[in-house]
């Protein structure tokens, strides 16, 4: 019954709203397809338009500009895990341990949560050769869920004040990620180590829980 009504609902619409509708999900659409294909230097107004087969005058119309695109291309899709994800979806869990090891869970499931993201990987290389507005608008979509799972980690809750050590550990953690996310897509041969196996990133993700629970509870 939900089904019929909502079905209804739509088709109550004014079809001018459904047609806006599509057009849209067809913009943002092409936008991812051609970030995957081309990356972030192939993003243009231009090469969007085309793949989504409509005048580009309606991405100005409906979005702004490329960064407006950008950032609603990012904030309604998984480009950034969320909170929930980096706490692995059981805030009472994650409640059950210390601030430290809270710390680091978080820190070493981000760097999970993004080497499965192959969006926002492309994303990061584009930071790191050819940063611009629209690298820019996304990366700003990763503020919201940053804040959100402060709000799990319950910082200030802490024995000690661990402000700056959390945030000198932010800084360290986002590079590796970075690089590490770029280098396997870009060259995975590193050290020895072959970035594109699995044991790489568990040697990694073990360094990284073992120096940071020392570095937060010394």
């Amino acid at each position: 019954m939900a089904t019929d009504e909502t079905s209804k609902a739509d088709t109550d619409k004014p079809k001018s709203k459904r047609d806006r509708k599509a057009t849209e999900e067809s913009i943002v659409a092409a936008f991812e397809r051609v970030l995957l294909r081309d990356g972030v230097p192939g993003l243009g107004v231009n090469a969007i338009a085309q793949e989504a087969g409509v005048n580009k005058v309606l991405i100005y119309r409906y979005f702004q500009d490329l960064r407006g695109l950008a950032s609603h291309w990012a904030g309604q899709g998984s480009f950034w895990p969320t909170e929930l994800e980096l706490i692995y979806n059981d805030p009472e869990g994650f409640a059950s341990l210390d601030i430290p090891d809270r710390v680091r869970t978080v820190l070493c499931n981000y760097m999970d949560q993004i080497r499965a993201r192959p969006r926002t990987v492309e994303l990061l290389a584009g930071e790191l050769l050819s940063p611009n507005d629209i690298t820019r608008a996304l990366a700003d979509a990763m503020v919201a869920p940053g804040r959100g799972v402060a709000d799990y980690i319950e910082l200030e809750s802490a024995e000690t004040d661990l402000s700056d050590k959390v945030w000198r550990l932010i800084f360290v953690i986002n590079a590796v990620t970075a690089f590490m996310g770029v280098r396997e897509r870009n060259n995975p041969e590193y050290m020895g180590l072959d970035l594109r196996e699995d044991e790489a990133w568990e040697l990694l993700r073990d360094t990284i829980w073992q120096m940071s629970g020392k570095y937060l509870k010394d």
